[in-house]
């Protein structure tokens, strides 16, 4: 019996040594626990604003690349006529424009911004350019002649947010012969 008796000593000494938290332990892990998971919390909103930044600009630098690519096809005594293009409107430059580089204009405000603001597109000219995905872009070009054999395009891409996002590049062209 006294074998059972100290065996039952230990045992409640061991769990009454123990010593647990007491509430306002508690407490103060718990307020420690919230703000950690508050602060995780607020930034995902951060993240997912700077994804949709991201994702923004990558638009307006394609296509303000597309932009400089097309350049590259026009005859280089017609660079200059691309001077003030500007795809939010039908009137001023691109109305003026005719043969090749009224048609990459055209492509130009169909690929960024689609229909609207006084452009429409004809099904000869949807269907050669396929089928878009327009964010609501507006590109504005801008050719300096530097000399009889220096062009200097540059394009300002700028799509519609809070704060709009605005992509500027620009290229030399050389007449070489």
């Amino acid at each position: 019996m006294r074998n059972a008796t100290n065996a039952n000593r230990r045992i409640v000494r061991a769990l009454g040594d123990r010593r647990g938290f007491t509430l306002v332990e508690v407490l103060v892990a718990s307020m420690i626990l919230v703000v950690a998971l508050l602060t995780l919390a607020s930034m995902f909103p951060v993240g997912y604003k700077q994804i949709a930044d991201a994702g923004r600009m990558t638009m307006a630098v394609s296509g303000a690349r597309h932009i400089l690519e097309d350049v590259g096809d026009v005859p280089f005594a017609n660079i200059s006529n691309l001077n003030g293009v500007d795809t939010a409107s039908n009137t001023g430059v691109i109305a003026g424009l005719t043969g090749t580089e009224s048609a990459i204009a055209r492509r130009w405000r169909y690929m960024l911004a689609g229909t609207g603001n006084g452009f429409s597109f004809s099904a000869a000219e949807t269907t050669a350019w396929g089928t878009a995905q327009p964010f609501g872009a507006r590109a504005v070009v801008a050719v300096a002649n530097t000399s009889a054999t220096l062009r200097q395009v540059t394009v300002t891409v700028t799509v519609p947010s809070t704060p709009p996002t605005t992509v500027t590049l620009s290229t030399m062209i050389v007449r070489m012969f």
